[in-house]
């Protein structure tokens, strides 16, 4: 299955259109806010799950709030080898970011998603695409692709860009060979 995150290229505050095996989704950014908030709304105007920023020193905090009930802490687990844990419901998910513009997705042990991040940027438009198991929850997964770029990607907003990749340490190498079952 195949998830797409694209941030559009220019807008007041940042909005992504994202399109799920599940559906299409939109996502907004609250503009002025002491901490940050995104909605993930579907295509009828509903929202389905409201990401709420928190206060952290030098990682990320926020809390996804699902309208089905779900409720997952998403934190900067590690900072040198930069990884992020989702926690709620009985169930972990870790993002690991990998060297280059690579990303993967872990649930417990298990990898459940591989992610790729576009390289030129023209205004705001990061894109990710992802390619995901079956049986992944494609809104866990765009909660913590939208929660990490909202912390880290947002304030790259020049006419061009072009991203070099992460160049640091690693927990985990990118796992060329995966491919979602």
């Amino acid at each position: 299955m195949d998830l797409s995150i694209k941030e559009r290229m220019i807008s007041l505050r940042s909005t992504y259109d994202i399109v799920a095996p599940t559906g299409t989704y939109k996502a907004e950014r609250k503009i002025f806010s002491l901490f940050p908030s995104v909605k993930v709304l579907d295509a009828g105007g509903q929202e389905v799950v409201n990401l709420k920023g928190g206060f952290a020193l030098f990682s990320q905090k926020y809390d996804f709030v699902f309208t089905d009930g779900r409720t997952y802490h998403y934190k900067t687990e590690q900072r040198l080898k930069p990884v992020y844990a989702a926690e709620g419901n009985g169930e972990t998910y870790r993002l690991y970011r990998h060297r280059g513009v690579k990303f993967s997705i872990f649930k417990g042990d298990t990898q459940i998603a591989a992610i790729t991040k576009n390289r030129l940027t023209i205004g705001s438009g990061n894109e990710y695409q992802v390619q995901m198991n079956s049986d992944a929850d494609p809104l866990i997964i765009t909660a913590m692709v939208l929660a990490f770029n909202s912390s880290k990607e947002d304030d790259k907003k020049g006419a061009l860009s072009v991203d070099v990749g992460y160049m640091g340490m690693e927990e985990k190498h990118f796992d060329t060979s995966w491919q979602p079952s």
